[in-house]
């Protein structure tokens, strides 16, 4: 007895280790939003949590993950969040390497125009009036402006 429950203690801590937090592959124009439910259509917007359980929630937008980790902080505790990189279609940004931008001439889907760039990355010379946030000012501004409850 003694022997299976250090077995399955030893089974589990080694499987625990083996979950993959690296973001997934978002399919454009058929994934959902966890948030809204629209489906993801601009790479240059998308954004990714990824549980600890390695599961990925895809969203059409930094502004949806934001309101989401803000309902949901639990999930989000151990969860790895993701951003799509504004300027290198198809690179992601782990949300703690990258800085948050918001501009008024760059549309994003939900209407924000909230945007990630790699950690001291310029900001492309054709954006003139980016606004750099950190990512708890970022999802402070999304529940403002969306009035997100909890």
């Amino acid at each position: 007895m003694k022997k299976s429950l250090v077995f399955s203690i030893l089974a589990l801590t080694i499987l625990s280790s083996c979950i993959n937090q690296e973001p997934k592959e978002v399919n454009l124009h058929t994934d959902e939003c966890a948030y809204c439910k629209m489906v993801v259509s601009d790479q240059q917007f998308a954004s990714q949590l990824v549980s600890d359980k390695g599961k990925s929630y895809p969203f059409d937008s930094i502004e949806c993950m934001a309101a989401y980790e803000y309902q949901n902080p639990d999930m989000a505790e151990n969860a790895k969040l993701y951003a799509a990189d504004y300027t290198q279609k198809g690179n992601w940004l782990l949300i703690d390497n990258a800085d948050i931008y918001r501009a008024e001439s760059v549309p994003s889907p939900m209407g924000l125009s909230i945007f990630a760039l790699p950690k001291q990355d310029p900001v492309p010379s054709e954006i003139t009036d980016a606004e750099k946030m950190s990512w708890n000012e970022t999802i402070n501004y999304v529940v403002d402006q969306w009035d997100v409850k909890r």
